[in-house]
């Protein structure tokens, strides 16, 4: 997949026709994929190339002060498995947000080449928000198709939804709403090694990005890393038992697994959430937990498998 920035002091052209959507696209979730299906559907009739145009930084998040569901270099990843051929990110920067939606149709829109573009129906752009979808029909330099709402228990599917879901834990809500279950990425950093002196040894992850803090607790999970998915628990917490981090922590044991991953690349997927954190009085009582948990995870998957 190609990746192009576009700044409105050095703009780029793109050479070839291309059908886009455009949006900020965070967690890319099964609303988003709906207009990436349309993209792909319309790119193979006319011949064109499937893109998608997002903004960077994202306006909302900025606003919002939050971190992201899905950071962009792990939704272009998501996108590229899609289908997507070129990823233009534009330069979300004060001059381009000042933008009157004439001039953001002329100086940003046109010079990409686009034949077609899908949006959803709520899309809004331009200085303050002022561009719509009736403003985007009413220009002449492309054909304009609009995606209307996509719901996910009689609920409209958004970002914020996502948020709200992966903050209270509910990761097979938000697996339902994004159409994939969430994930972290990141590298295996060094740790204390308190878990390996008594047999549960840990894989403590630094994210790549800054990403959406799942509620604290013990969550069923698996772990992507050396080109396989492993069975896990995974603990988001501060370890109050024998290790205790000040700041939240991310760790997951793998079950079955023995290799050292120290600062390999690993990709944390959380399935369900299965206890709180909790502080025990011995490494007995602890012990005795995480063989329940493995044992819970173990079933989990079996029942996953047989289904």
């Amino acid at each position: 997949m190609e990746i192009l920035r576009f700044n409105i002091h050095t703009p780029i052209e793109c050479r070839e026709r291309i059908t886009a959507c455009i949006g900020y696209f965070d967690g890319l979730h099964l609303g988003h994929q709906q207009l990436v299906k349309r993209v792909l559907e319309i790119a193979e009739k006319t011949h064109t190339i499937p893109a998608l145009i997002t903004f960077d930084p994202d306006p909302w998040v900025v606003l919002n002060n939050i971190p992201h569901i899905t950071p962009m270099n792990h939704r272009q990843d998501i996108g590229a498995k899609l289908g997507i051929q070129k990823w233009i990110i534009l330069d979300f920067q004060k001059d381009m947000a000042q933008l009157s939606y004439e001039q953001f149709h002329e100086l940003v829109l046109k010079p990409l080449h686009i034949e077609t573009l899908v949006c959803g129906y709520d899309f809004h752009y331009a200085n303050r928000g002022e561009g719509s979808v009736k403003t985007l029909q009413a220009q002449h330099f492309f054909k304009v198709e609009v995606v209307e709402e996509i719901a996910s228990a009689n609920e409209k599917i958004s970002s914020t939804r996502i948020e709200q879901s992966i903050k209270r834990g509910e990761m097979e809500e938000t697996a339902d709403i994004m159409g994939r279950f969430y994930e972290m990425r990141g590298i295996v950093k060094s740790g204390n090694r308190v878990g390996r002196k008594y047999g549960f040894p840990t894989a403590n992850l630094k994210t790549q990005g800054e990403y959406i803090m799942p509620k604290q607790g013990v969550y069923i999970g698996s772990v992507f890393v050396l080109d396989t998915w492993w069975m896990a628990i995974i603990n988001v917490g501060h370890n109050p038992s024998f290790n205790y981090q000040q700041n939240t922590s991310i760790e997951a044991y793998l079950l079955d697994f023995d290799k050292m991953i120290y600062d390999k690349t690993v990709t944390f997927r959380f399935h369900r959430f299965l206890r709180e954190e909790q502080k025990f009085a011995g490494m007995q009582e602890l012990k005795e937990q995480l063989l329940k948990d493995c044992d819970r995870a173990r079933n989990y998957f079996r029942q996953r498998k047989e289904g």
